[in-house]
């Protein structure tokens, strides 16, 4: 019965529907009527609505609240604030208000923007855990992305509070973002477990890590819990995992080499892979006598055939070269290190470059340097460098003394010049009256032997600042040592075996120098007495042949002596002074080595000379250029009594043989001369000496004046040869070279009758 009555309802109330659509009304509201209706009553706060955002709406907020939730579970139980303003065409704050209604019981929340509802989280619950099922492993970081919300609500609201539930598997203990299955725990460990086995060489965790596709902290984890067949050098980056064939290859492979060679080398042991090669080389060799070096490690054996080899080399007198007995890899300093020990027991044996030598072997190319040893010390002494040497060291003790005391500036004065003195060339001679006609060819002599003793000045002023005179150099001893190294093929240790050599060779040579010396002072003490006496005689015969020049000039004209003067004191005074020097030289044991002097050597010795001989030098030096042969004469009495000299009276008869010598010897010169000019100057010095009796002493340029003074004394015939002769030389020194030979032919045909002339006015007169 109650079905058909219940569709009998619904059909009439069916026709009453029908009827009232199809019904009007007497009265009809208009929209804004409606509108005034509706404001009306919300001013008055009988209803509470509200609007849409067009405004032709109005909702109750209850209604409002209804469609939230409607949206909410049509979209799945998330959706966001502002998709759900646009949807239900409300004002997105007071969609915020029911949403602040909505999420105050626990089954909606409002996460960035975003209504969640509880049923959302189960359903990603659920997906999540498809998804740890078919991977294994799963991190919240991973999700995040996924599903584009916060991780510590996935983690908190989805993984934890479902974790055992709907999603089956366990957290990461240690990454507790990670969460995983058994089943994958179980593969993870397998894939390692066969990557390690197929390893044989160390290799790094991070390419373990890469080829397993597995992060480094669960290999950390889980490697001590798959028993692996090795050992890892470290937890941290850049570990190594090195397998136990590889160390057990790494132990055999060391004690091989060790056994077969004795030595381990460090480099070789990294390229092992091992890290520390000398803890490793204690740990397996720790019964065994190791050395440490450097570059590797040596055993015993070595050492014991390094000492056989040595005991060998003493007993044979030789030397041994210790590389081919060490192994290559050792360094210079590891050999050295390796030899310290072994030559302290050995006082026999001496190393050069990781050879060693025999001291016998060293004595016997000692001797062989000791000639040239003694050769060189007889040569320093002679040269005078060893007396410098020797004043040097006087000098600087002395120095050493003034220092907090009395200085003595004069005898100061006195060791510097004397130290310069040593360093000049010593020598000595004499020199006659004979060769004055030829004064011009002396000077350029005399040029050359200043330069040369100026350069050897120098070059011993470069060895002041030595502390010790070398005497015997390495060069020497490599020149006479070099055969016989290079015989036994050891030139590379020349330099250094002689540098070895050099230092008692010179000590040596140093007193071998001092003993000859010592000899050479007392024979200098010894012919002291006799340098005076000889010294004496040349000044005595050098002035008495002075004043006879003197007297010759005399019979010049007047006007015409100056000029004479002049070239005689700067020439036979010259020669005196420079007696003078020398003598004060040997006095000051200053060393002179050249027979003539020329004024610059002249000056330096008496500069170099002590106060006493000084000043009267300086004296005699300075009439020189006055004219005035009186005060060059007063100057040379004085040099004369300050020396112990004394001036022999002039003995006429003397002077007649004197000067008849002279005349013979030029006209013996004469006779051999070839030369044109000189031969003319000789002719007019003979041909002066006959007619007058007396001897002149005259350059080439006063040739001239001595002609016209001739003219006189000659016969018309022989003046005008002369004169002729004389312009002939002239236009003979002046002419150029075609002349020159016409000239040369014609006074070639004269030159014996200029000879013959000389001897007929010898006959004559």
């Amino acid at each position: 019965m109650a079905p058909s009555t219940d569709w009998d309802e619904i059909k009439r109330l069916a026709a009453d529907f029908q009827k009232a659509q199809l019904s009007s009304t007497s009265q009809r509201l208009s929209e804004r009527n409606c509108i005034e209706i509706v404001t009306k009553l919300i001013e008055l706060k009988l209803i509470d609505v509200i609007f849409t955002t067009d405004g032709k709406e109005y909702l109750t907020p209850q209604q409002l609240t209804k469609e939230i939730k409607d949206e909410l579970y049509v979209h799945g139980g998330r959706i966001n604030t502002v998709d759900l303003a646009k949807e239900l065409n409300v004002d997105l704050s007071q969609i915020n208000n029911s949403v602040s209604d909505i999420i105050r019981g626990k089954e909606v929340q409002l996460v960035s923007g975003y209504l969640i509802a509880h049923y959302y989280l189960e359903k990603v619950a659920r997906e999540i855990n498809e998804k740890l099922q078919l991977q294994g492993q799963i991190s919240v970081g991973e999700l995040t992305l996924q599903y584009d919300l916060p991780a510590e609500l996935l983690q908190h609201n989805v993984l934890e509070k479902y974790l055992g539930k709907i999603i089956i598997g366990k957290q990461d203990p240690s990454e507790p973002r990670t969460f995983y299955t058994e089943e994958y725990i179980t593969r993870t460990k397998a894939k390692i477990r066969g990557a390690l086995m197929g390893l044989l060489k160390p290799t790094p965790v991070a390419v373990i890590v890469n080829h397993c596709n597995l992060s480094d902290r669960l290999f950390l984890s889980l490697f001590d819990q798959i028993n692996a067949p090795g050992v890892l050098t470290g937890r941290q980056t850049g570990a190594l995992y090195v397998p136990s064939c590889y160390t057990k290859s790494q132990n055999d492979w060391v004690m091989s080499f060790y056994k077969q060679n004795n030595y381990l080398e460090y480099d070789a042991l990294s390229r092992l892979g091992l890290s520390d090669p000398k803890g490793y080389v204690r740990r397996i060799l720790t019964n065994e006598d190791l050395t440490f070096l450097s570059s590797c490690v040596i055993g015993s054996q070595i050492k014991q055939q390094l000492e056989t080899a040595l005991e060998e080399c003493i007993a044979s007198k030789s030397y041994l070269d210790v590389v081919s007995l060490l192994p290559s890899v050792l360094t210079d300093t590891d050999i050295e290190n390796v030899l310290d020990d072994l030559l302290k027991k050995s006082k026999s044996t001496i190393l050069f470059d990781n050879t060693v030598f025999s001291h016998h072997y060293i004595e016997i190319l000692k001797q062989a340097c000791m000639p040239m040893t003694q050769q060189k010390a007889e040569a320093v002494v002679k040269s005078g460098k060893y007396q410098q040497f020797y004043i040097e060291k006087q000098m600087n003790k002395a120095a050493e003394f003034t220092q907090t005391g009395h200085v003595d500036h004069k005898a100061e004065r006195r060791e510097e010049r004397r130290r310069k003195a040593a360093s000049g060339k010593g020598g000595g001679g004499t020199q006659g009256r004979e060769t004055k006609t030829k004064a011009v060819k002396k000077h350029a002599r005399s040029k050359q032997t200043a330069h040369d003793s100026d350069s050897d000045d120098g070059g011993n002023a470069n060895k002041k600042a030595q502390t010790q005179l070398e005497i015997v150099s390495v060069e020497n001893i490599e020149n006479i040592i070099k055969e016989t190294l290079e015989n036994e093929g050891l030139e590379d240790l020349l330099t250094r075996i002689s540098e070895h050599l050099q230092g008692s060779l010179n000590q040596i040579a140093l007193t071998k120098a001092k003993e000859t010396a010592d000899k050479l002072l007392q024979d200098a003490s010894q012919n002291r007495k006799q340098t005076h006496t000889s010294a004496q005689d040349k000044i005595n015969i050098l002035v008495n042949d002075m004043k006879l020049y003197e007297k010759g000039l005399k019979s010049l004209p007047s006007d015409q002596q100056p000029q004479f003067i002049k070239y005689l004191l700067k020439s036979l005074g010259g020669d005196i002074l420079s007696e003078f020097c020398k003598y004060a030289a040997n006095q000051c044991n200053l060393s002179v080595q050249v027979d003539v002097l020329s004024v610059e050597q002249r000056n330096k010795i008496i500069n170099d000379l002590s106060d006493e001989f000084m000043k009267p030098l300086v004296s005699l030096n300075a009439t020189l250029s006055d004219q005035n042969t009186e005060a060059f004469y007063q100057a040379v009495d004085t040099c004369l009594s300050e020396f112990g000299m004394i001036l022999k009276k002039v003995n006429k008869k003397e002077d007649k043989h004197l000067i008849q010598n002279h005349r013979e010897k030029l006209i013996s010169e004469l006779e051999g001369c070839e030369d044109p000019a000189l031969s003319l100057h000789i002719a007019v010095l003979a041909i002066f000496t006959i007619v007058t009796q007396n001897m002149l002493h005259a350059s080439g340029r006063q040739v001239p004046v001595i002609i016209s003074y001739l003219k006189t004394q000659l016969k018309e015939e022989d003046y005008n040869r002369l004169q002729s002769w004389h312009e002939l030389v002239t236009k003979y020194l002046t002419s150029t070279d075609e002349e020159k030979d016409t000239i040369e032919e014609k006074l070639s045909q004269e030159l014996p009758n200029l000879k013959n002339m000389v001897q007929e006015i010898k006959k004559y007169k």
